[in-house]
């Protein structure tokens, strides 16, 4: 059925969700789409329940029985009744135009992914090629504040969208990059998609503002267990998709990443983290992408 499933997982962020709805439910768009919520916050959210009650598109669904956010999108892709999906952040502003923007590329049969424009309202926006994974240093660089409508490597996650036969056919978003911070999860699953043919557009026009919320979400606040989280991630990435020359160069420049942080944090036993992180990954990096949910 034609139509957008827009999934928003969400984790003890009441504010920020209600203003990421307020904005959505107002889109203009000439098909009908749905809005799945994916709370894993300790308990219900009674403010959301109540805004809801005055939309019968918006579905509600509270989780304690996994945590992780690449759990959380495959369990609203599961629960989607349209064919094209749009993943967002729940601390966003958007315009009414969003999904008819997505939609615009991604019913192209051509295009399996759209990736949409990201402004980080609190956060530098540094310039480069944008959603280019660089392979020789295993770095997904993203510039989505940049203006341009082009075929790129990645999306950003907070705001992609894609067609749910092909997310099914690769096997949704890997549940093994949950560990930890939930790092190179899409970067992972856009990966996968272009190595079975599928193309990953940019469309800055599909644009939405991410506040960057300091509370709640998946972040990962302590230092040591960030650096085993990106160590793990990245090595999955580096071990499944790159070429043994490129393992090499990747590998030295995680190092150097290592390095660059226990010096800034003047804490040797960062290194301890990365090796954790590193031996983790080199064994997950061999495994099929898991879904379970």
């Amino acid at each position: 059925m034609i139509g957008f499933s827009v999934i928003i997982p969400t984790l003890h962020r009441t504010s920020f969700l209600l203003t990421t709805l307020q904005d959505l439910v107002v889109q203009e768009f000439n098909h009908p789409f749905e809005i799945v919520i994916v709370d894993q916050s300790n308990q219900k959210d009674l403010k959301v329940i109540d805004f809801i009650k005055k939309f019968d598109f918006i579905k509600y669904h509270h989780i304690t029985s996994f945590k992780g956010l690449p759990q959380a999108r495959n369990y609203g892709a599961t629960n989607a009744i349209y064919e094209y999906l749009l993943y967002l952040d729940d601390d966003i502003r958007c315009d009414p135009n969003l999904i008819h923007q997505h939609y615009t590329f991604l019913k192209n049969k051509n295009i399996g992914i759209v990736a949409g424009g990201i402004t980080e309202k609190f956060k530098t926006n540094t310039n480069c090629n944008t959603g280019k994974f660089v392979y020789k240093i295993a770095d997904p660089l993203r510039g989505f504040h940049l203006e341009g409508q082009k075929e790129v490597d990645h999306a950003g996650g907070g705001n992609f969208s894609v067609k749910k036969e092909i997310f099914n056919n690769i096997g949704g978003i890997d549940e093994h990059l949950t560990k930890g911070a939930a790092l190179y999860e899409e970067t992972d699953f856009c990966l996968r998609a272009k190595n079975t043919g599928a193309t990953v557009f940019y469309n800055y026009k599909a644009h939405m503002y991410h506040l960057a919320a300091e509370t709640g979400g998946c972040r990962v606040p302590d230092i040591r267990k960030y650096i085993f989280s990106l160590s793990r991630n990245r090595t999955i990435i580096i071990n499944r998709y790159l070429p043994w020359y490129y393992k090499i160069t990747a590998n030295l420049y995680l190092l150097k990443l290592i390095f660059a942080y226990t010096i800034s944090y003047r804490d040797f036993k960062i290194f301890k983290n990365y090796y954790k992180g590193y031996k983790e990954g080199k064994i997950i990096g061999k495994k099929s992408p898991l879904r379970t949910v």
